[in-house]
C-alpha cells in the first residue's frame, strides 16, 4: 500500500533527525521502528494533537540517511569485530550529531551520514588512532546502522502537497474566565474584589 503515512512528533529532535511514533509506543528516530498510519488514521491523530504531523511514508524514505547511534557500539563488541575485518570506518572522537556518530567523509571533512563515510584498509588504523580518530571495523558498524531523516531536508507544505492532503487549521481553543460571584447576593465581583469585601452587601468571599 503507497498510501501509507509516518506520525513525527515534532515537540522535539534527536540532533537534526525527526522523532516519529514507534511501533511498539514511545518514540523513535529509527525508521525502521516507526509506525505507519493509513491516511485516515494520520489525520485523525493530528486533529486531537496538531504537534503530532502526518508525513507521507514514500516522501521521507526518500529522504533518508543512515546514521549510527553511538550507544549502541561497544568498545570489547568493536575490538572482537577488528579480528579479520578489511575496511574500517573513522569515527570522531566526542562529536556527535544528537547520538550519531560524526565520520571522516569521502570528500573530505566530516559527515554523521554513513553512506559519506571514507573507508579505510586496516593498514590505515594505527595512524588514524595516532591522529585522534576512532577507528572502527566496517562490518560491525554496518550491523548497529539504522535509517532516518534529518529535520532540514522536510517540507510539510511540500510532502502534503505531494500526496494531495490539506490539514484543517485547528484553532485554539479558548479559556473560559473564571467568575466570581458574591454568595450571600448574587453580585459578580472582580478577583480583587473576591477576596476583599462584597462593595454591595459587605460580605467576605475569600477562598
Amino acid at each position: 500500500m503507497t498510501d501509507l503515512f509516518y506520525l513525527q512528533d515534532s515537540r522535539s529532535n534527536v540532533g537534526s533527525g525527526a522523532m516519529w511514533w514507534a511501533l511498539a509506543g514511545g518514540y523513535t528516530s529509527n525508521l525502521d521502528k516507526a509506525e505507519q498510519f493509513t491516511r485516515e488514521s494520520a489525520v485523525k491523530q493530528y486533529e486531537c494533537r496538531e504537534t503530532d504531523l502526518p508525513w507521507p511514508k514514500a516522501y521521507i524514505d526518500e529522504r533518508h540517511h543512515v546514521g549510527v547511534d553511538c550507544q549502541y557500539v561497544k568498545d570489547d563488541e568493536a575490538a572482537l569485530a577488528a579480528d579479520g575485518e578489511q575496511r574500517f570506518y573513522a569515527a570522531y572522537h566526542r562529536e556527535w550529531n544528537g547520538n550519531d556518530l560524526i565520520w571522516m567523509a569521502c570528500g573530505g571533512g566530516s559527515s554523521s551520514n554513513l553512506a559519506d563515510a571514507k573507508a579505510f584498509t586496516f593498514g590505515h588504523v594505527a595512524g588514524l588512532a595516532a591522529r585522534g580518530y576512532w577507528p572502527l571495523p566496517a562490518t560491525y558498524i554496518d550491523s548497529k546502522s539504522r535509517r532516518l531523516v534529518s529535520v532540514e531536508r522536510m517540507n510539510h507544505k511540500e510532502a502534503l502537497r505531494g500526496a494531495r492532503l490539506k490539514l484543517k487549521r485547528i484553532k485554539p481553543q479558548k479559556i473560559r474566565k473564571y467568575t466570581y460571584r458574591c454568595e450571600p447576593c448574587g453580585r459578580f465581583l472582580t478577583e480583587r474584589q473576591n477576596y476583599d469585601e462584597c462593595p454591595n452587601c459587605g460580605a467576605e468571599n475569600r477562598p
